[in-house]
């Protein structure tokens, strides 16, 4: 699999004229290589790889050494000691460099800066997308790895929903989820669990606070797990105490989030562009006069980061095709009240959507 990825980036590097590819955002050193590590923070690198017509090179420093020889079998792991620009002023040269394309989503000027003084004669030339177009079709092992990923976070989703709410805190909700979530196998949460209740359901990315949940809080559940490296990403929201404690409003916003969402799941096909796709939603929020309340995408890919292609949103111009896995969320959100998101991830076939996942947790509304 490594090899075949590998081959087919090459040919990639040959049609943009490239000698050679740096790598540095971690989702792509894991797909490329098998390097799992992530970034620290922001300004730091577990390593980067470096892949001419000839040349696997994984880059990193001592930290990493044994976990960069144990991972990657297809890459010459080389230890830097005084950081990644002098060991590239070595390479550079022995493999003729004269053009060096790098990620420019995922490379701080810092570091460009650096490189530049330390390859004099190298051309840096910045890519966007280059190994996304790669990663945007997954392979048979790869929707199983995602399927699996999902199916574990279904499974805590649901007996954190079967469980009593009521009185608890949003964080101590949102922490029992990602202790679940390692408990039952997984590497950990793909991002920091959502539990938004009340009129914190109003903004769609709530961090998840200290207010108590109260009978008759519409609550908004926006959880991922990270599997084998694979990330799952699913939202769901209930009515603390159950359909009986709703206001008179609910009904309206659910009903109306839940036909966007099966309306986009049977009707997206191969051959649309995102904002095509994502019309389809937002004409049923519109038609029911939420239109101004449901302000992101409709819409993402989801694969070894939570957030990559394709694109499915009003401005995306990504044309959707079989093997693409991607997220289909409308929402509305109501300031003062809270909101409503549903959330399912989905394979496209030549037939259409197919979910990954099973897990249902949807009111059926009279």
């Amino acid at each position: 699999m490594i090899k075949t990825r590998l081959a087919a980036l090459r040919r990639l590097l040959k049609k943009q004229g490239l000698d050679a590819l740096l790598v540095t955002l971690p989702a792509n050193r894991r797909y490329l290589s098998g390097f799992a590590p992530d970034d620290g923070q922001w300004g730091e690198s577990s390593g980067c790889l470096l892949i001419s017509q000839n040349a696997a090179l994984l880059l990193t420093d001592f930290r990493y050494e044994l976990s960069a020889k144990a991972q990657a079998p297809y890459f010459e792991t080389l230890i830097y000691t005084q950081g990644l620009a002098p060991l590239m002023n070595v390479i550079a040269p022995e493999l003729g460099l004269k053009t060096l394309g790098y990620e420019s989503e995922a490379m701080l000027d810092m570091w460009h800066s650096r490189l530049e003084q330390h390859m004099p004669g190298v051309e840096m030339m910045p890519t966007l997308g280059l190994v996304s177009k790669l990663r945007v079709q997954k392979k048979t092992a790869e929707i199983k790895a995602l399927a699996d990923s999902l199916a574990l976070m279904e499974t805590v989703l649901d007996q954190t929903l079967a469980g009593e709410l009521i009185g608890r805190r949003e964080r101590e909700v949102a922490l029992s989820i990602a202790r679940a979530v390692e408990d039952a196998g997984a590497e950990g949460v793909s991002f920091p669990p959502l539990v938004a209740s009340g009129p914190n359901g109003a903004e769609p990315h709530a961090e998840s606070g200290e207010r108590v949940i109260e009978r008759g809080d519409v609550i908004v559940f926006d959880v991922g797990a990270k599997l084998n490296g694979y990330c799952s990403d699913i939202s769901r929201t209930v009515v603390a105490g159950g359909l009986e404690a709703a206001d008179e409003r609910f009904a309206k916003v659910y009903g109306t989030t839940l036909a966007a969402k099966n309306k986009a799941y049977q009707e997206i096909m191969p051959g649309m562009i995102g904002d095509e796709a994502d019309a389809i939603a937002r004409a049923v929020i519109d038609q029911a006069g939420f239109g101004s309340r449901f302000g992101h995408s409709l819409g993402h890919g989801v694969g070894l980061a939570t957030h990559e292609d394709p694109r499915v949103g009003p401005r995306a111009d990504d044309i959707l095709e079989p093997g693409m896995v991607f997220t289909i969320e409308p929402g509305i959100y109501l300031p003062g009240w809270g909101g409503v998101r549903l959330e399912d991830m989905v394979l496209l076939t030549d037939q259409g959507c197919m979910r990954l996942g099973s897990l249902d947790r949807f009111y059926d509304l009279p």
